[in-house]
């Protein structure tokens, strides 16, 4: 394929295969890319740039440059995210705008993820030439550095937005219009049932999405629930590669249930890989695994259509630490249950919850009756 001709998605798979980054950086560029499409498909602020719109990873990178503001790209991105943060932070944001927790060192992250890209993209050649990239790049790093300083800290874990419980049950439901052809049908109710499948998994084991994704067909053919009603499983964790250590995922069973319809409705016992495509638009993937971003953009496209704030698959993550705090579970279990290295990192998540500890004071008091 001509490079002239690479969409803003192609572009960005073109340099995951030219990359020597860790598996891990990549998948954290990943998520920065997600919120790049998501600024250019929803923000009003980026409407007059020329990427702004639908399907942003659809769109031809050949058009930057069409707009005098597409200088401002980079540092408007950072700008988005960086107001996030401030809706999230602010005493007297109403609860319906706090509805996100990007935390600052988040922001600067993702912030330089696409600053990185864009160089790539830049030195590959790739970016037109009436597109002032260094301009923009510029603007980019004085942006991070006055909105969001380095020495920010992190307090505490993101808290879950709004809709988790509305989203956990937007696939319980089908409905497959009967006048479409036998086929489509059929593909329809495997997609329905593979999401269902894949947000019940995220949110009972509170798993990593890339964990997730590496369970198999045989995994699920060969589980069995203990005495508890859990049915336990390793899979490779976080880490470089080959050297990500193991780590185990635990699943009760209406989760597992969900899993074995879906598969049994699938009929492909060649296929190992448990989460796969049945896309419409791009016939030669389907069968194949399921890739991160992909099952990003399901559950982003999921929450919006229920009219839900923006939410990612890691999302999951946070709302079952919390949920799981709130419940009075120890800090330790939570720490083994989410397979975090260091107990520091579970308590980001003690502190999300505890405003839970004051309505407990308030409730428990002897002075209150």
């Amino acid at each position: 394929m001509p490079k002239d001709s690479y969409t803003l998605g192609e572009a960005f798979e073109y340099f995951r295969a030219q990359s020597n980054l860790s598996p891990g950086t990549l998948q954290t560029y990943a998520y920065a890319v997600q919120h790049f499409f998501a600024f250019l498909e929803g923000s009003q602020n980026a409407a007059p740039l020329s990427l702004a719109g639908p399907y942003a990873p659809g769109r031809a990178l050949s058009a930057l440059g069409g707009q005098p503001q597409d200088v401002n790209l980079l540092a408007w991105f950072v700008n988005y995210l960086g107001q996030e943060v401030e809706r999230a932070h602010a005493d007297r944001a109403p609860r319906r705008s706090r509805d996100r927790r990007l935390e600052p060192a988040t922001v600067r992250l993702y912030g330089q993820a696409l600053v990185t890209w864009f160089r790539f993209l830049a030195d590959e050649l790739l970016l037109p030439d009436r597109f002032p990239a260094a301009a923009a790049i510029a603007r980019a790093n004085r942006r991070m550095r006055t909105y969001v300083p380095k020495t920010a800290a992190r307090e505490s874990a993101p808290e879950p937005p709004e809709g988790m419980e509305t989203l956990l049950l937007a696939f319980d439901n089908p409905q497959v219009d009967s006048s479409l052809p036998a086929k489509e049908q059929h593909r329809l109710k495997l997609e329905a049932l593979r999401n269902r499948a894949l947000v019940y998994a995220l949110a009972d084991s509170g798993a990593r999405i890339s964990e997730i994704l590496r369970l198999t067909a045989d995994d699920v053919r060969g589980a069995r629930l203990n005495r508890l009603g859990v049915w336990s499983v390793e899979v490779r964790g976080k880490g470089r590669g080959k050297h990500g250590r193991m780590v185990t995922l635990r699943f009760t069973s209406p989760t597992l249930a969900a899993l074995r319809e879906y598969l049994k409705v699938r009929q492909d016992p060649g296929t190992t890989a448990l989460f796969v495509s049945h896309a419409k638009t791009r016939p030669a993937s389907r069968g194949q695994p399921l890739s991160a971003n992909s099952a990003w953009r399901l559950v982003q496209k999921a929450a919006r259509d229920l009219g839900l704030p923006h939410i990612h698959p890691h999302d999951f993550r946070h709302w079952r630490a919390t949920q799981m705090l709130r419940e009075g579970v120890p800090i330790d279990q939570v720490q083994r249950f989410l397979n975090h290295r260091s107990i520091r990192t579970t308590q980001l998540y003690a502190k999300t919850a505890e405003r839970q500890v004051d309505e407990a004071g308030a409730r428990t008091s002897p002075l209150s009756k």
